[in-house]
């Protein structure tokens, strides 16, 4: 009986140890998520001072930029999300897919690795033409994007949230 009562001691005290590395230790708060820059990036026109949602704000410069989250939290990456891009040297009429892409890997554990397959464009009057892909970010954690489109590069971090 003594050695069954040590068994199960040794069992509930090891559980912690086990967890101590979880993204509930780390978290949100320990993740360097991109802020919004001093000097905010306004894209060159036709496109807009503002991203279309005012819950985010214009990263880049004008060969390559996206709209970020405000809070440094993208939730609906858990769920499948467009992910807009936009650059003053696309055009639509030149090339309808896009040859840019999209890699994220997860900072704060494992994570199988994200990239973009497949590219197309989209348009909207109050943003103009962009370049659009989906992603899916299978873990929550902090996550570390890398894009590239004709030789531009932006590279940024966002925590993703349990879906």
């Amino acid at each position: 009986m003594n050695i069954f009562f040590l068994l199960l001691l040794a069992a509930l005290f090891s559980v912690p140890a086990c967890t101590a590395g979880s993204s509930r230790e780390t978290g949100r708060d320990h993740c360097p998520v991109t802020e919004p820059p001093t000097d905010a990036f306004v894209p060159p026109q036709p496109w807009p001072e503002q991203p279309p949602e005012p819950s985010r704000f214009w990263y880049g410069e004008p060969g390559l930029w996206t709209a970020l989250p405000l809070s440094g939290e993208w939730a609906q990456l858990a769920n499948w999300d467009k992910f807009w891009l936009w650059s003053e040297e696309f055009d639509v009429r030149e090339d309808e897919t896009p040859d840019f892409v999209v890699a994220a890997r997860r900072l704060d554990g494992t994570a199988s690795e994200f990239h973009s397959e497949e590219t197309t464009n989209a348009y909207h009057p109050s943003w103009h033409w962009a370049m659009l892909t989906s992603a899916h970010i299978a873990r929550p954690g902090c996550w570390r994007f890398d894009v590239a489109y004709e030789g531009h590069t932006l590279d940024f971090v966002v925590w993703v949230p349990e879906p």
